[in-house]
């Protein structure tokens, strides 16, 4: 019965536990931020049809020739009369293919915001989950090692008969336990805080994660191109390249139509007004607003190469704290920790015959202590520099 109970309860424990990759889905599903930018897609797109129509016409309604002492009378003489008249703006050479393209600029920068979003919260994702994760690691080593320390004080407590120890002694490994206490309490809040973190990002209620902890050395480091925040500055670029295109096709002004209906009196014949209008480009504002254009895709290209630059830096020193936390993480659990235990393991054994004295095993034991949390701190820095690596090289480590 209890192997069924102890079988059940494991299940309960996997079925109720969560990968990253569920977390990551998650919060594409949920996050408020990116359907946000969603609802921001969908009006962009609007805007690409809208940017192919043409402007709405005008109409003009009124009367010719009020006569200010007879205002009702209308057939006094031929220029009064009573319109109605249209005007529409017809749109010369390729204005509306390149304010189609400047709308699909908008809707495609917008896309990329989008993802660039979702990268961003992928690595807060993993940086919370490896948080979540070593704090737990870390945690569970206090408890290990704190009733080691009440083992210690019982033995103090013991050998204080035959004073063997002083009551400081006892009194201190009191407060090596108390100490470990206050730890773990700190501990525990901080645990608390990265779950509540991870759910405020995921909208995910998270009890248990399953994810192993496996950390490897990176030797090439890849930031690639198709990076979001690359391709939205290309976009930008371009974009202002369009607008730099439209105030050179400007040149060539729209045509005002407009055509007028005006009805006279029955002693005189109806009659249609027909006139074409166009702004002169006579004082150069076209060349004015499309080398200002210009500058602005020439500073974004630029912004685009000092972004490339700054990422592959960033990228160089986070995989550098990386490897160094990988390095140090292994030197502590491969070298100092075993080092460490086989000290507290002949400490423990000199002890039984009296040939060591039994404050030297806490002082000892609290010395591994702190190189067990150092071990556990390399490897939070180690997953600090990865998640912020998948940022930057766009996963380009994963």
């Amino acid at each position: 019965m209890k192997k069924i109970l102890l079988c059940f309860s494991l299940t309960v424990c996997l079925l109720s536990a969560v990968t990253i990759d569920e977390l990551v889905k998650n919060t594409n599903e949920n996050n408020y931020d990116l359907k946000s930018i969603d609802k921001s897609i969908e009006v962009a797109n609007h805007q690409i049809s809208l940017s192919k129509k043409w402007q709405n016409p005008t109409l003009s309604l009124g009367l010719n020739d009020l006569w200010l002492n007879d205002l009702s009378s209308r057939d006094k003489e031929a220029m009064q009369a009573s319109f109605i008249g249209l005007s529409q703006v017809i749109p010369t050479g390729s204005k509306l293919e390149i304010k189609e393209k400047i709308a699909q600029k908008d809707r495609n920068i917008q896309i990329l915001n989008l993802e660039d979003k979702k990268l961003e919260l992928e690595s807060k994702v993993y940086e919370y989950v490896y948080t979540i994760l070593l704090l737990e690691k870390k945690y569970n080593l206090l408890e290990s090692y704190e009733q080691n320390i009440k083992k210690l004080e019982a033995l103090f407590t013991s050998l204080y008969k035959y004073q063997k120890v002083t009551q400081n002694e006892i009194l201190n490994s009191q407060i090596s336990a108390l100490d470990i206490g206050l730890q773990k309490q700190n501990l525990k809040n901080m645990i608390d805080n990265s779950y509540l973190k991870l759910e405020q990002i995921t909208y995910t209620k998270i009890d248990k994660i399953d994810e192993n902890i496996d950390i490897k050395k990176i030797n090439l480091l890849t930031i690639k191109q198709e990076h979001p925040k690359f391709k939205t500055l290309e976009e930008m670029a371009n974009k202002s390249k369009n607008m730099a295109d439209l105030e050179a096709e400007k040149k060539i002004p729209d045509l005002m139509l407009n055509v007028a209906y005006f009805q006279r009196d029955s002693k005189f014949n109806d009659y249609v007004n027909v006139s074409v209008s166009f702004p002169l480009p006579i004082y150069d504002t076209e060349n004015t607003a499309r080398l200002q254009a210009k500058m602005n895709m020439n500073e974004t290209n630029d912004r685009l190469e000092q972004l490339k630059h700054n990422f592959s830096m960033q990228g160089e020193i986070l995989k550098n704290s990386l490897n160094s936390s990988y390095t140090n993480y292994n030197l502590i659990e491969e070298k100092i920790i075993p080092i460490k235990e086989k000290i507290q393991k002949n400490i423990e054994t000199y002890n039984s015959f009296d040939k060591i004295k039994p404050q030297e095993s806490i002082k000892n034991l609290n010395e591994l202590i702190s190189y067990e949390t150092k071990a556990i701190d390399e490897l939070q820095k180690y997953y600090e520099a990865y998640s912020a690596l998948l940022y930057f090289t766009n996963k380009g480590i994963k």
